[in-house]
Parts: C-alpha cells; sequence; structure tokens
C-alpha cells in the first residue's frame, strides 16, 4: 500500500514503514521498575541511613543532569528537534525523551551525550560528595540509561535513515 502511495505521488513525509518493534516483556520491565527498592536497602544496609536521604537526591540530580544534557544537544542541533522531545515518566521511560517519530541519527547523539557527559559529571562532583551520594548517583544514571542503552543496541546493523518511536511497552523502528 505504502508503495502504491509513493507511485502515485499520494505519499507524504509522515507515512513510515514499520521494519522492527522490540517488545518490553512485562517482567522485565517490572523487574526494572522495583530494583530502586533492593538498591535503597543495600545502600541503608552499607551506608547506614544516609541512602534514604542520598537516594532522592541522586534521583532529581541525575534527571536534571540528562535534561540539560539533552536540551543542550537538541539546541545545538536546531529548534525543530526540541519541539519532539519532553519529559516522560511511562513504562520504562523516565527523563527527558523523544514523544514522536525521531531520526536516529538524532537519539544516537543525544543518547551517547547523555551517557558521557553524566558519567564525566558525577566523576567531577565524586571528589567533593561522599561515597554513599557519588553511588546514588551512579545507581541512578545508569538506572535512566539502561532502557535507552536498549535503543541503541537496537538501532546497531539497521539503516541510518531509521525513525525511532517510544511506546510504553515497546521501541519500534520505521523507515520512510
Amino acid at each position: 500500500m505504502l508503495e502504491q502511495q509513493r507511485e502515485n505521488g499520494n505519499a507524504t513525509i509522515y507515512q513510515y514503514q514499520l521494519i522492527k518493534k522490540s517488545h518490553i516483556p512485562r517482567p522485565l520491565m517490572l523487574l526494572y521498575l522495583l530494583f530502586p527498592i533492593p538498591a535503597l536497602l543495600a545502600g541503608t544496609f552499607w551506608f547506614s541511613w544516609h541512602a534514604v536521604v542520598y537516594m532522592p537526591i541522586a534521583f532529581f540530580f541525575v534527571l536534571w543532569i540528562h535534561f540539560v544534557v539533552c536540551n543542550s544537544v537538541l539546541l545545538i542541533r536546531g529548534p525543530i528537534y526540541r519541539k519532539k522531545w519532553r519529559l516522560r515518566f511511562s513504562g520504562v521511560w523516565f527523563g527527558f525523551l523523544p514523544d514522536q517519530h525521531t531520526g536516529s541519527s538524532v537519539i544516537q547523539q543525544v543518547l551517547m551525550q547523555s551517557l558521557w557527559i553524566g558519567f564525566v559529571f558525577i566523576g567531577v562532583l565524586a571528589a567533593w560528595i561522599p561515597l554513599a551520594l557519588t553511588l546514588a548517583l551512579l545507581f541512578w544514571h545508569l538506572w535512566f540509561m539502561a532502557p535507552r542503552i536498549s535503543i541503541l543496541l537496537g538501532m546497531r546493523g539497521q539503516r541510518k535513515d531509521i525513525m525511532v518511536k517510544l511506546n510504553a511497552q515497546d521501541i519500534s523502528y520505521y523507515v520512510q
């Protein structure tokens, strides 16, 4: 049908062909969402009650770091890209992520910058903050980045012109 529309000249830039859909199994999603609880208990066991204070602080701080890095990269790429991204809290998608179909090059650049700049930022802060807070920052950074890394791994071996759509239960890869 898409081929027929292209031949007739009726195709628009909003018509995409699904090439791959990666479902997120419900047990894996529950494991991911509940994983902070044992991490908090382990932190409380090893670092006393300080972990109870540091974990929420680190959560919001890492969320802010990712927001600033993503927003900065998108501003550099152009204002049109920034309109497609927003703060999301659905399924395993937490943070500043695309809300619509987004090109793979944009997603790769934003996610890689968030990954490495987050590590560098936490590494720089590690000299001045307590070990428990450093570990909480690292935990939340890795927790936020785990589903995003799955996007990058899913794009390996794919064409360079694919579009990615994040849904609560899956990751869809499209081509125009």
